[in-house]
């Protein structure tokens, strides 16, 4: 059983948790017929005979309602008419009446009308209240569902296939997927089997709440029962575990179903090739690729574009152009999403001048650019320098019938910072009318403005962020806490820290790692330490930049040999020194005269394949000219300088 140790508030899988004699115990009073405004349906008419086949008004009723024109008026005239036609006409052609107006998606409608049948005593079948079960699923109101399936059990009725599909179905649309597994396995302990349609609902809900391993396990189940499994049901399994990064499991589920005899298509290539691409395995990738190719499936546009934007995510601009070549030659026209994929990766390499040229290609082939390509476009021009051209992209962009968003803004905001043109950049902020500034934009702005020693206007800036409907990020605070320490504001840093402390976000190693350096910087060695400290109370792990930093203050300030010991702590607790950690402490030690502990450990970093930076070889060799301890020891280092 799928979910037998597992539990839930849910209500209605609350009652499938109590001991159970039959499927009535899962449901509650039907609130159809709770309320007060609705009669109480009367006794049947012993002398009102039934009809024991249809007449003719219902033959008729029943060719209006199977021809798929019946508006909602015609079918309530009819069912008007039916409900007070003597003798009472069969069930059944109430039903497709009813069908038809859930069909129009009238499901309100139809609930009025069960409640009618209800009052004039003409009783339900199990088809009745299968269509009434589902009204309640398409307008989400599962509370009253569950109650019809209950109100099925009550009449004496045996939940048939369609029945419990109805009711499960509705469970996963409104979001309740794993109740849905465990009624369906309460049910399966009571002797009912599902068929391939109720497996299939019950498999695409797992997947589609990221539970790829209980759809698996729930396929299993199935194929282990009188179902085989499918290319659909194979396909969610595959598509599954690709979104969820696990692709040699989805690969291995693929083989299986070759195994099995079952053809794969286009869309299980499809998500293998994108699973690959996600993980960066693109050799493999392109492996699936011919492979489906050489079954004679024809790949779409969207595994092109997979292609393409795998290579270039890892910029291996060749082969996406290859790629790119490859589907133009099929036949396939490339489409904004190819450009702008093009564009974006070439603008990240540097390439500009050929990021253009797709551009320009693109318009000669009728594909029309949307903001995004032209955003792409505007960070490949502003990341290499040419802020010029930006601006006058930028200014192209509002004329070519697009709206600018945040981002357009960001991008030209943090050119113009690297540009050095703060008055720009700010001019441009104060026209982003009815655009919202993101995170990004004030962090561009603090960072810039702490850069040009302007304290005071950063902190306003930080200060006036809920006037414009934002709240500080954590990156936000980040950017504050190292602007203000490095101009020397600890104790309004650490007045920041601890705002930060009393909201709901937590701070991060990273803050930490600001603060103390900050505390060094000023001199407040003793802070620092306790600081660090703190770390592991406020259950943060350790990292190498933090010790870094411990490393660098305490050799400042001449305590080469605490340093020291630091560093064997920091191994025994399971963080890796590197490059920087050896440089720090030996030109530490070197500068202490501690020549002995510097050589040894200058040769443990020289077998951790680490290069002494120019401060320590600058220092070694002055050393050595004075030195003979240290001139010995170089020697019998060769190649560390």
């Amino acid at each position: 059983m799928l979910l037998k140790s597992k539990t839930y508030s849910n209500h209605a899988v609350q009652g499938t948790s109590k001991a159970l004699s039959s499927l009535s115990s899962l449901f509650t009073k039907d609130p159809l017929q709770s309320s007060s405004l609705i009669p109480k349906p009367r006794v049947q008419n012993p002398r009102k005979p039934l009809l024991l086949c249809p007449n003719e008004f219902e033959y008729f009723v029943r060719r209006q309602c199977k021809s798929g024109k019946i508006t909602l008026n015609d079918a309530l005239t009819y069912f008007n008419k039916l409900v007070t036609t003597e003798p009472s006409p069969l069930i059944q052609t109430f039903n497709i009446v009813l069908g038809s107006v859930s069909k129009l998606k009238c499901n309100s409608n139809v609930f009025s009308m069960y409640r009618k049948l209800n009052v004039e005593g003409i009783k339900p079948n199990l088809y009745t209240l299968s269509i009434l079960m589902n009204s309640c699923c398409q307008l989400k109101q599962m509370s009253s569902g569950f109650c019809v399936f209950g109100e099925i059990i009550k009449r004496g009725f045996e939940p048939d296939l369609v029945t419990v599909s109805i009711l499960l179905k509705g469970m996963c649309v409104d979001g309740k997927v794993l109740d849905a597994v465990q009624v369906f396995d309460k049910m399966c302990e009571r002797g009912f089997q599902g068929d391939g349609v109720i497996y299939g609902i019950l498999i695409n809900g797992l997947c589609s709440i990221g539970h790829p391993g209980m759809a698996l396990e729930l396929h299993r189940k199935m194929e282990n029962s009188s179902c085989q499994g499918t290319l659909l049901t194979f396909s969610m399994v595959i598509d599954a575990f690709c979104k969820d990064g696990m692709v040699d499991v989805a690969a291995s589920v693929f083989s299986e179903m070759v195994s099995k005899q079952i053809s794969p298509d286009a869309v299980v290539y499809g998500s293998l090739i994108h699973g690959f691409c996600g993980l960066g395995r693109l050799k493999e990738a392109v492996n699936v690729f011919d492979e489906m190719v050489s079954r004679g499936l024809t790949p779409d546009l969207i595994m092109y574009n997979t292609l393409i934007h795998g290579f270039c995510q890892v910029g291996m601009w060749g082969e996406a152009v290859k790629i790119f070549n490859r589907m133009v030659e099929n036949g396939i026209s490339p489409d904004v999403v190819t450009f702008t994929t093009l564009i974006d990766s070439l603008g990240k390499e540097g390439k500009t001048g050929e990021a253009q040229r797709i551009f320009d290609l693109m318009i000669r082939q009728g594909a029309k650019p949307d903001i995004r390509t032209y955003n792409s476009l505007l960070s490949g021009l502003c990341s290499n320098g040419h802020l010029d051209e930006a601006t006058k992209l930028f200014g192209l962009i509002v004329d070519q019938g697009l709206e600018l968003d945040a981002f357009s803004y960001n991008i030209m905001i943090s050119g113009y910072c690297k540009s050095w043109k703060m008055d720009e950049a700010f001019e441009l902020f104060q026209k982003m009318h009815g655009i919202k500034p993101t995170i990004v934009t004030y962090n561009t702005l603090i960072g810039m403005l702490f850069q040009e020693g302007q304290v005071s206007t950063a902190q306003k800036m930080f200060n006036e962020m809920h006037v414009y409907g934002q709240s500080p990020a954590l990156s936000t605070y980040t950017v504050m806490l190292d602007g203000l320490c490095k101009h020397g504001h600890i104790e309004e840093a650490l007045d920041l820290f601890h705002s930060l402390e009393s909201t709901n976000k937590k701070p991060s190693i990273e803050h930490f790692s600001i603060l103390i350096d900050g505390m060094w910087r000023a001199g407040k060695s003793e802070e620092a330490r306790k600081m660090f400290t703190e770390i592991s109370e406020k259950g943060l792990s350790l990292d190498v930049v933090t010790y870094n930093i411990m490393l660098s203050g305490l050799c400042k300030q001449s305590m080469s040999l605490e340093a020291n010991k630091l560093l064997m702590e920091m191994e025994e607790k399971g963080c890796v020194p590197d490059s920087i950690s050896f440089n720090t402490l030996i030109h530490g030690l070197l500068r202490e005269k501690e020549v002995e502990k510097a050589m040894n450990r200058l040769e443990e970093m020289r077998r951790r394949n680490f290069s002494a930076d120019e401060g320590v070889t600058s220092l070694l060799l002055r050393l050595a000219m004075k030195d003979e301890q240290c001139r010995a020891a170089l020697e019998s280092l060769p190649d560390v300088i």
